[in-house]
């Protein structure tokens, strides 16, 4: 039988930041200011979250690397965001390029989500199409690797979108470029730094891996169609339909791009699973809900009712403390969900008889998904990005 044990191993960090040596209080624990302090119940809860993580050995090199690429790109982020230091925690136990190209695409999404959360576009559903329309474009235009092929990709990103046309006018003719990795014609930064990284990240992957890939940027597009209709209409989304809608705009890619990462893809039978698409989706929501319960002060201010505190607030007449304990709830229920779905990993090894490389191979990618919680809860608690409490 195979054997294949899906665990996570976490060292305190030191007062450098990195791994082994004494273990010293970190700032939040000394003087939780930021609103992501509200998370800390949780940490008594969710064994996801209990254990500090390690950092990466190279987070130094990954750090400067990441800043060079963003003024290359030309994404203004302020030096304390740390999304080198999500990564780095969340790869701690990977190759260099696997935690950096993580951390690209960790910007690059921050930097995109903004767009819809706190500029006008949020509000412009032809914006928002027009938008994910030429994203499309561009993730067609990167060629296969080793002309493995992958039909479809055009048509499912922009059909039945009246901004695939209009859009198609902005990357007309610059699909060679885009190919060759160059920067398509007249692309906004956005665009540029995921052209680049798109061009970077398919030549690892196989025509089914891309086709994924762009369902979920599909998704996406969709998820944010609606919060744009819901912000002109004034409407604040349902208790039911939020957590669906949430996964959507969180990027539900971002979760596959953990394979490229890791040089790894989950085959097909196991990724449909029930239990891998409980991983996948438990993953997203607690990593979602999460940022929700840090973000919602800015969000409120910014007058952006897409919050799952606010959400609760609303639908049961809550206090802002009584909704924020009613969501830590369901990221606690959730992320027993989440280890729940890893448990039953080796099972399905056996079943679907994965060679115990191959298991093992798999594995990093689950642990990468049990590790997100309280990865993700260190840099909530660290970083620029988010206001006090």
């Amino acid at each position: 039988m195979t054997t294949a044990v899906v665990t996570i191993t976490r060292t305190a960090p030191d007062t450098a930041g990195g791994t082994g040596g004494t273990r010293t209080r970190p700032p939040w624990e000394r003087a939780p200011a930021v609103a992501a302090s509200l998370l800390l119940p949780l940490v008594d809860r969710v064994p996801a979250m209990a254990a500090p993580c390690r950092m990466h050995s190279s987070l130094d090199r990954i750090g400067a690397s990441l800043a060079g690429w963003t003024r290359e790109v030309g994404l203004e982020t302020p030096a304390r965001a740390g999304f080198e230091r999500m990564a780095g925690r969340a790869f701690a136990g990977f190759g260099m390029d696997a935690a950096l190209l993580f951390a690209k695409w960790l910007t690059w999404l921050f930097h995109f989500d903004d767009e819809w959360d706190e500029k006008p576009a949020g509000r412009a559903a032809e914006v928002v199409e027009a938008t994910f329309a030429r994203l499309g474009h561009l993730v067609c235009a990167v060629p296969s690797p080793a002309g493995d092929g992958a039909p479809g990709l055009a048509g499912g990103l922009v059909e039945g979108s009246a901004a695939g046309a209009a859009a198609g006018g902005l990357v007309e003719g610059s699909a060679a470029g885009a190919a060759a990795g160059g920067r398509a014609e007249g692309a906004t930064p956005i665009e540029a730094a995921f052209q680049g990284l798109w061009h970077v990240t398919a030549a690892r992957m196989s025509a089914q891996w891309r086709e994924r890939f762009a369902r979920g940027l599909r998704e996406q597009g969709a998820a944010c169609r609606v919060e744009a209709d819901n912000r002109c209409a004034g409407r604040v989304p349902s208790v039911r339909e939020y957590p669906a809608l949430r996964r959507g705009t969180a990027g539900p890619y971002l979760f596959d791009l953990v394979e490229p990462c890791l040089g790894v893809e989950v085959p097909v039978e196991l990724r449909e699973s029930p239990a891998w698409r409980t991983l996948v989706d438990a993953c997203n929501d607690v990593t979602a809900w999460c940022n929700d319960v840090a973000s919602y002060p800015k969000e409120r201010a910014n007058g952006d009712v897409h919050n799952y505190v606010m959400v609760a607030a609303a639908a049961f007449g809550l206090s802002d403390a009584g909704a924020v304990a009613w969501v830590n709830d369901r990221i606690a229920e959730r992320a027993g969900d989440l280890r729940a779905a890893a448990m039953r990993l080796p099972e399905l090894f056996d079943r679907f008889g994965l060679p115990p490389a191959r298991a093992r191979d798999v594995s990093k990618v689950a642990c990468a998904f049990l590790a997100a919680p309280r990865a993700q809860l260190e840099w909530l608690l660290e970083s620029s990005r988010y206001g006090v409490a």
